[in-house]
């Protein structure tokens, strides 16, 4: 009896990874407005720390540069996720796919980042 029970638990769990769920709309819109942000994130970290007119306007926005940085990033974030949830490609997408979107955009983020870092971590 427990062979069987062992047999179904594999059954189970087998099912469980190759189990790939619709997304809800108002998931999808936001884990791709996610994915955007992450890389826009990491883009506009490296161009105000290159650009010191870039610099200066997010200082004079908001009064510091990360309060602007992250009030951009927020207000892309909210944007993007309703236009993403409001076009409704829901059916296309699953879990899985939007999983390996959003964790391939932190990847590439992390590389970005400490690409532009590392020489100055080193010296």
């Amino acid at each position: 009896m427990k062979k069987t029970n062992i047999k179904k638990n594999k059954n189970i769990q087998t099912a469980v990874i190759k189990n790939k769920t619709n997304m809800n709309k108002y998931s999808l819109g936001f884990g791709l407005s996610l994915v955007v942000t992450n890389l826009l994130n990491a883009v506009i970290l490296v161009v105000k720390e290159v650009s010191s007119s870039v610099m200066n306007v997010m200082k004079a926005a908001l009064g510091h540069h990360w309060t602007t940085h992250g009030v951009f990033l927020l207000f892309v974030f909210v944007i993007l996720g309703v236009v993403f949830s409001i076009k409704g490609a829901g059916a296309k997408w699953d879990s899985r796919k939007l999983m390996y979107y959003i964790s391939g955009s932190v990847i590439i983020s992390v590389v970005i980042i400490t690409v532009f870092f590392l020489p100055y971590l080193i010296a």
